[in-house]
């Protein structure tokens, strides 16, 4: 019997090869999110500082200064507000990518799946084949000793 052959491997190997790459682009949009994550809490952390040295300096700051640190304060909020929207469209792209690669790993399985069905039935006709191939030479065997034993006058 010839060697199985699984016709739908380059489909296999090629849905590999997409999961792989979507595997690549998942772990580099993750490490993306993390970096945003790591920059918003420094930016939440300056924010928290500078809020602190304001409460500190507005009793003895002129209200010139007062203005320019409500001013700077307002900066401050206005860059952690849109921090906040990156991360969260960081996140979006990092589910949506969660997503393709679940798709992309269903698919690859569903193939793989198949693939087993096939070495399975690949095998069984192989063992098939095997026993009846046995089969006959037992057969022939016998039929052998039945012709020997008969020509010369045996019993068995």
């Amino acid at each position: 019997m010839k060697k199985f052959k699984f016709n739908l491997q380059r489909v296999l190997d090629y849905r590999q090869t997409i999961e792989d790459k979507l595997l690549a682009e998942l772990a580099a949009v993750q490490a993306e999110h993390e970096r945003e994550l790591v920059k918003l809490e420094d930016m939440k952390h300056e924010l928290s500082r500078f809020r602190e040295k304001m409460k500190v300096e507005l009793s003895q700051g002129s209200a010139d200064e007062i203005k320019e640190s409500y001013n700077y304060l307002q900066q401050l909020t206005k860059q952690v507000l849109a921090q906040q929207l990156v991360v969260s469209n960081v996140k979006e792209k990092k589910d949506q990518k969660t997503l393709e690669v679940v798709d992309a790993a269903k698919e690859r399985k569903a193939l793989e799946r198949l693939k087993e069905y096939k070495v399975a039935d690949y095998k069984k006709e192989a063992d098939r084949q095997e026993q009846k191939f046995l089969d006959e030479i037992a057969g022939i065997r016998f039929g052998r000793t039945r012709a020997e034993d008969f020509a010369t006058g045996g019993r068995i």
